[in-house]
């Protein structure tokens, strides 16, 4: 049954994925927004939703460890994982028109989860603090976006209806949702059967199985050409996942846990940081994540995932 899940989950995925692009790439045409916006926001945010579930579910059971490892384990995963393979199948175009703005929010959320892990949770005013950059996060892009001149947006002579681009885009949320919880479902009781830890599972089963929306997005993305929405999905995904799901998740259910008797350590922010810095330093040269870079991504994640599992043994 478990294995069941897993297969019916990652076709719910792939599903979910593409009908979400195509909707999302609808609506970015119908309102001339930029498709960086749309795959910050639209994409961004709508494959977060399974963190937020899971994180949030977590937290209300009160298993800190596995809601603060999710969003641990799903940021490094966005970044290494899914951009290093989306970029391995094309080259991923990075013009984003304020990747400063973003690199500063994504590096900000990466530095909180590093510091969350020193103290061993997240203080209710650290996760006001959380959602208020959030917020201002919202207002600066969406401002950004608006006051760029009508031919400076991504636009389309024959856009699809409005209404018709949302349904696909929510039914592709939905499919997405789905998706991601039969395959941690099945995975998860999978790794319990073999005695893995709870943290382990939260950076690893969950964090990735989580990620896999993501995942799907980004790298169906790759493979139609819309480089854009590719990347911007990875940044809007790790500023919802490190500022929203655990700002709010904070604000109701403040998270508190022993950093070693978790299976947590400073090295795993650590990592998340150095991927942070990696993907920025690689979005701004050559203004495109490339081949080797991808490889150089990907090669740093299955040596992390390989120290995760050398110190769980």
């Amino acid at each position: 049954m478990d294995y069941l899940l897993v297969v019916g989950g990652l076709a719910l995925l792939v599903a979910g994925g593409e009908v979400l692009i195509r909707g999302s790439v609808g609506i970015a045409e119908r309102f001339g927004l930029s498709r960086a916006l749309i795959g910050v926001l639209l994409l961004g945010f709508g494959t977060s939703m399974p963190e937020f579930v899971a994180t949030f579910g977590a937290a209300a059971k009160g298993a800190d460890d596995i809601a603060f490892g999710n969003v641990l384990g799903s940021n490094i995963a966005n970044i290494l994982m899914i951009l290093g393979v989306s970029a391995l199948i094309l080259p991923i175009a990075t013009q984003m028109r304020e990747v400063r703005r973003d690199a500063v929010f994504v590096m900000a959320s990466s530095v909180g989860c590093m510091a969350w892990i020193l103290v061993g949770g997240i203080p209710t005013l650290g996760a006001a603090a959380l959602v208020a950059a959030f917020a201002a996060y919202l207002v600066l892009s969406i401002r950004a976006d608006l006051a760029l001149p009508p031919d400076a947006a991504d636009a389309s002579a024959t856009p699809k209806p409005v209404l018709l681009s949302l349904a696909m885009a929510l039914a592709g949320v939905a499919l997405l949702v789905a998706g991601a919880e039969g395959l941690i479902r099945g995975a998860g009781a999978i790794a319990r059967g073999f005695g893995v830890s709870e943290a382990l599972i939260g950076i690893t089963v969950v964090g990735i199985g989580t990620s896999l929306p993501e995942a799907t997005a980004s790298i169906l993305a790759s493979i139609k050409r819309e480089n854009t929405l590719a990347f911007a999905n990875i940044v809007g995904s790790n500023i919802f996942n490190g500022l929203a799901i655990l700002g709010v998740t904070g604000l109701v259910f403040p998270l508190g846990f022993d950093v070693s008797a978790a299976g947590f350590s400073a090295l795993d922010g650590v990592v998340l940081l150095a991927a942070t810095a990696l993907m920025f330093v690689f979005a701004v040269t050559h203004r495109k994540v490339v081949r080797w870079e991808a490889a150089v991504m990907l090669a740093g994640y299955a040596a992390y995932l390989a120290w995760l599992v050398s110190r769980a043994l």
